[in-house]
Order: structure tokens, then sequence, then C-alpha cells
């Protein structure tokens, strides 16, 4: 991750100093230029001295503010998605803890169960593009089913996404959650500093009646 960071850490520095070169060359070929010019050249010896320190702090200062505004902006947004992540969190474990599975079954279990990879992949892709998921940004990968003694079958496996806003993020949790009844055990995420995209995998977990599967 500190590898990642460097790298894109890097293309943004010269983004800023191009643009500032850039204005710098415009500057110098404005009228204005000229003036100031010619006022630095009517100057004594000490007050064109004054004059480059205060030159000097101000290229300083310029590029240090727009570092400070974005470095504000991404902490912003990641303590957002940190919100957002605990709350998810924190419904699962309080559904998990204070509701027995006979109370709860009809939120929590599907009718539909999930028997393997491919239609795992089907249901969440049905699940996703009604709310404008882009579906070539996931995939799903480790699919594993099993029958537990309650006739429940249990289907989990890793989404993974790519290039996803904040609110796709966050819109396709509470989508699976409240339409296909997943769960979350777990989110890996990491934040792309140059475009602020998100990346990363979580386990999703399907819960089902074992009785609804067809036989052959």
């Amino acid at each position: 991750m500190e590898d990642f960071n460097q790298k894109t850490r890097l293309p943004l520095f010269k983004k800023i100093d191009r643009a500032l070169f850039q204005r710098l060359d415009l500057f110098r070929a404005s009228p204005s230029y000229n003036g100031i010019q010619d006022f630095y050249n009517g100057l004594d010896e000490e007050q064109q001295k004054v004059f480059k320190s205060g030159i000097v702090v101000v290229i300083f200062i310029v590029p240090l503010i727009i570092i400070s505004i974005l470095w504000w902006q991404n902490s912003a947004i990641k303590s957002d998605l940190d919100k957002r992540m605990n709350l998810v969190a924190k419904a699962n474990e309080i559904i998990g803890q204070t509701e027995g599975l006979v109370n709860i079954a009809p939120n929590i279990l599907s009718l539909n169960p999930i028997d393997g990879q491919s239609m795992m992949t089907s249901r969440v892709s049905n699940t996703l593009s009604s709310s404008g998921i882009d579906l070539s940004k996931i995939r799903i990968e480790n699919f594993s089913s099993d029958i537990n003694g309650e006739n429940i079958v249990r289907a989990q496996g890793d989404l993974v996404f790519s290039n996803f806003s904040t609110d796709e993020m966050v819109n396709t949790l509470i989508n699976l959650i409240q339409r296909e009844k997943f769960r979350i055990q777990y989110v890996n995420i990491n934040r792309n500093n140059e475009n602020n995209l998100l990346n990363g995998n979580f386990r999703i977990v399907h819960l089902s009646l074992a009785q609804n599967i067809e036989e052959d």
C-alpha cells in the first residue's frame, strides 16, 4: 500500500509544478510583468532583497495551501466512508446478537438458495444493475457453499471491485443487504490517491433454506 501511495503522489506534484510554471510563463508574457520588472529595477539593493524574499515565501506557501486542501478533502472522504462501514458492521452485529434465528429467519434467510458461483454472480448482477452500478467493475471469487445441521445453505464468496466511488460502494452494500439478504463478513478497501476511487473486496454470505433446492 505504501509503494502504491508513493507512485500516485509523484504525478500529483508534477501536475502542480506544471500548472505553476504554465501560469508563470503566461504572466511573463503579459504587460503586467513589464510593469513589475520596472518597479523591481527601481528599488535599491535592500528593497530588492526584501522583494525577492517575499516572492520566495509566496512560491512556497501556495503549493502548501493546495496540498493542505487536497489532504483535507481526502480525509473527509475517508472519514465519511469509515462511518458508513461502521454503521453496516454494527447493524450486522446487532442482528446477530439480539435476535434468535426463529424470530429473524424471514428477514435473514432467502427462499432462493445459491448453489454455485455462476448463480451468485447472476444474483449479484441482477441486484446491482437496477441501481446503475457498472457490472464490469465487479467480479466474484473464492466461492464456496455448504449445508449445516439446521438445513441452512450457506454460500459465500469474495466480491472484488475496482474504481468505485464512495456512493457506489455504499449503494452496493445496501442493495446486497436489503434486496438479496446478503451479509457482509469483512471489507477490505484501498483508496487511489490520484482519483479518490476505491478498490478492494468484501466477503458476502448468503443464507437460505436447504429444502428449497430443486432435486435432479
